[in-house]
């Protein structure tokens, strides 16, 4: 079953972060920057990397060293945001080939063509002994696809970046558009496809869902939590997940209850 998730941050230097080694870890690739050295090549989860660039940039950033080098360079405050993430769940449903078609279609449009450099990596979530085909044609399926985009912070042009960050890239309510259009987009890919589960972005208290949200795991305690380790957040949303079917329970029996005929009053 499809489940939605976006979220932000960004990459920050102010938290001891290099764009470059954020850009190394996620494609699972060894980057250089300056006498340093990020070697992530042992990484096994990585199935899928790509940069996508605004027609009109220049062509050598479609190298990952190049363009995050430029962006690092770019930036002359030691607390400077270098790159701001985009972390989406991707549809279990479809295999690897579908989903990328679906990230580069909501990349391109919500990011690429407002003059954003996009770099995107898909990790599996799983071994690949756990993995099996869905779709016809083809030979991969995981339990928990997911996807790190990395986005630059300034516009983009034909001789690099602009002198100043687009604040408007900022605001809250360009962050509602992107959940929305990531919710619409994977909504019209799984109808397109058959398949009868859909996303939504808005709350569960917005959709009228009377059901306490779990919390977000993250991929390293999901990592344990798939090896048998039991986390403290684990935990706690196995706890929520108890309540929340316990609740299904009574309002189900609350239902059928209330469709009995009443009995009438000797």
């Amino acid at each position: 079953m499809a489940l939605y998730l976006l979220s932000v941050k960004y990459i920050s230097r102010r938290q001891g972060q290099s764009a470059v080694g954020a850009a190394a870890y996620r494609s699972g690739q060894r980057l250089f920057q300056n006498d340093r050295v990020y070697d992530y090549t042992r990484r096994q989860d990585v199935v899928h990397t790509e940069i996508m660039l605004p027609e009109y940039a220049p062509q050598n950033y479609y190298d990952r060293q190049t363009l995050w080098t430029t962006v690092e360079q770019a930036e002359k405050r030691s607390d400077s945001r270098t790159a701001r993430e985009i972390v989406v769940a991707l549809p279990r449903e479809l295999a690897l080939e579908s989903q990328v078609l679906l990230l580069r279609s909501f990349v391109r449009s919500s990011f690429v063509e407002h003059g954003m450099c996009a770099d995107i990596t898909i990790h599996s979530g799983d071994h690949y002994d756990d993995c099996y085909a869905k779709e016809e044609d083809t030979t991969f399926y995981s339990h928990n696809p997911h996807c790190h985009i990395m986005l630059t912070t300034r516009h983009v042009g034909p001789d690099g970046f602009s002198g100043k960050k687009c604040r408007v890239w900022d605001k809250r309510e360009r962050l509602v558009q992107w959940r929305k259009d990531w919710a619409d987009d994977q909504n019209r890919v799984l109808q397109r496809k058959g398949f009868e589960s859909r996303v939504s972005h808005e709350s569960n208290k917005t959709r009228g869902i009377d059901r306490e949200p779990t919390r977000h795991l993250g991929p390293v305690l999901t990592e344990m939590e798939r090896r048998g380790i039991r986390t403290d957040l684990g935990n706690e949303n196995r706890a929520i997940e108890a309540r929340n079917k316990e609740h299904a329970e009574r309002q189900r029996i609350f239902e059928h209850r209330s469709d009995w005929p009443h009995e009438r009053s000797q």
